[in-house]
């Protein structure tokens, strides 16, 4: 048997067991948080995207992108303001050299999801004015937790 039969066979029996694990195209890890902005890439996504002990508002971008480089002093201020907010996470992801899952329907940028705490409730496309006031009330409206949210998921934490 040569190379190939024999990595395909080990592939196709990995693949029947259930142990195979995805691949995600993912930017390196940063080593430190800088900025008021949480960076996610795509092996931190479901850590940090997905915690369902918290509220996160996440910005899909592009680096290239022009309106998200208008965005982007906004989201900072966002990030500012609500920073005192423990149960809340304003994040951004770079959406090109990232995978993430198919939940998140990003087809132009810059593309903004809110995530409600608990797991119960799907991403809420954000769709309004990008503006900072504009930005947290939206955050406001849809948080489960933060802000004194709910205090039946507060007591389940």
């Amino acid at each position: 048997m040569d190379d190939f039969s024999e990595t395909l066979t080990e592939f196709v029996e990995k693949y029947l067991a259930g142990k195979l694990v995805p691949r995600r195209k993912s930017a390196p890890v940063p080593k430190k948080q800088t900025g008021p902005v949480t960076v996610v890439v795509g092996s931190t996504f479901n850590k940090i995207v997905e915690d369902v002990s918290r509220d996160v508002l996440v910005e899909f971008y592009a680096p290239w992108c022009g309106h998200c480089k208008a965005l982007e002093p906004k989201y900072n201020q966002l990030a500012k303001d609500l920073k005192s907010e423990k149960n809340l996470v304003i994040a951004k992801i770079d959406a090109t050299a990232n995978d993430y899952p198919k939940t998140y329907d990003v087809k132009g940028f810059p593309t903004i999801y809110f995530v409600p705490a608990g797991g119960d409730s799907k991403p809420i496309t954000y769709e309004g004015a990008r503006e900072v006031e504009d930005l947290k009330k939206f955050v406001k409206d849809n948080s489960v937790i933060a802000f004194g949210g709910s205090t039946v998921l507060r007591e389940e934490l």
